[in-house]
């Protein structure tokens, strides 16, 4: 799994800096909020970091449904978990409109703002602020995003700009330490994946 998360980061670091920006939302924290709710089972069954369906069909990182306010295009997802059989979610011409997506969603919802979420003064700080506005039914929730952000030295992404190399960055510090950190939260990671639901 470390791995796997190691190139998840390195892939998607650019984009999520260039998301967040201007928004008081730490690039850390997006980044954590992505690898739990783009987790899911690819084609095969297997489970993975951004394989989740709405990422395999709609370029959709973070599960965001298609209500009414939404005007791009939309598609019906099969959500057994989630009290209806069928979902319509927002489909996205890339991962970074999504991201992009993801951030404006929280702008806009005020319970965000009412909770400190864009007041925090650190990752940790906004993760629990994530907690108290709601985010995720899962009550371990802003504990899976700290432990992740701590595992993987996300932190560090907080003081990158979007042009920055992000290559060797996660290696600094001792990767088995990280690797084994990683490891005690996987089992979390995928049982945020099947409770999440964002409130739309």
């Amino acid at each position: 799994m470390s791995k796997e998360v190691e190139d998840f980061i390195k892939k998607n670091a650019g984009d999520v800096i260039r998301s967040v920006q201007g928004s008081g939302l730490f690039p850390s924290l997006k980044m954590a909020q992505m690898i739990i709710e783009s987790s899911g089972k690819d084609e095969k069954g297997k489970f993975g970091i951004g394989k989740g369906l709405a990422v395999r069909k709609a370029n959709n990182y973070f599960g965001i449904k298609a209500d009414k306010s939404w005007a791009g295009k939309k598609v019906a997802l099969s959500t057994p978990r989630d009290g209806k059989p069928v979902n319509f979610f927002r489909v996205y011409p890339m991962p970074l409109d999504s991201m992009k997506d993801h951030t404006t969603f929280l702008l806009k919802n005020s319970r965000y703002k009412t909770n400190g979420v864009f007041t925090a003064k650190t990752p940790e700080a906004q993760a629990e602020a994530l907690q108290r506005a709601a985010y995720s039914e899962s009550p371990t929730y802003s504990k899976a995003l700290i432990g992740l952000i701590k595992a993987y030295r996300l932190s560090d992404l907080d003081g990158k700009k979007p042009t920055d190399d992000f290559t060797r960055w996660y290696v600094l510090g001792g990767t088995f330490v990280l690797a084994a950190t990683a490891y005690a939260f996987r089992n979390e990671i995928k049982g945020l994946f099947t409770k999440q639901k964002l409130a739309a």
